[in-house]
């Protein structure tokens, strides 16, 4: 007690009042954090996420001037239906990837990364692939209905 007396004045109300506030806490912290829905959003958290990320596909056909091509649009969602990933292929070269559609695929992710695919209805044009971007907004409900 003589101690205490002999600390300055602010010193020894700054214990007290850390003291206080810890032993508040202590009490009613925790009936706090459960009525308030903190609890479970803190175990959510740290839960693993059991449903992983999944992929849907899809196989599009259009017409250029030239020819008729085909593409396959996969696209990869999270447990939540966001769009994490899009990766488009040529299926008539056996799903190879050219730079036309890898830099489709990049500049659609752009637009579309992080939306949920059930809310997507349509995109406008990517980049200068007027005829790609028609075949994926036409693609849109098959990849909705594989989810």
């Amino acid at each position: 007690m003589r101690r205490l007396l002999k600390m300055p004045r602010s010193i020894a109300i700054g214990v007290l009042v850390i003291a206080v506030v810890a032993l508040f806490l202590y009490r009613f912290g925790s009936p706090l954090a459960q009525s308030s829905g903190m609890r479970g959003a803190l175990q959510s958290a740290n839960e693993p996420n059991l449903q992983a990320a999944r992929e849907v596909s899809v196989v599009a056909e259009y017409k250029t001037p030239k020819s008729t091509d085909k593409v396959r649009f996969a696209v990869t969602i999270d447990s939540n239906g966001a769009i994490e990933a899009v990766r488009t292929t040529d299926v008539l070269k056996g799903d190879a990837a050219t730079e036309k559609l890898q830099a489709f695929s990049q500049e659609l992710l752009v637009v579309i990364r992080g939306k949920k695919l059930s809310e997507l209805n349509s995109v406008d044009r990517i980049g200068k692939s007027s005829l790609t971007t028609a075949a994926f907004n036409a693609a849109l409900p098959n990849l909705k209905a594989q989810l």
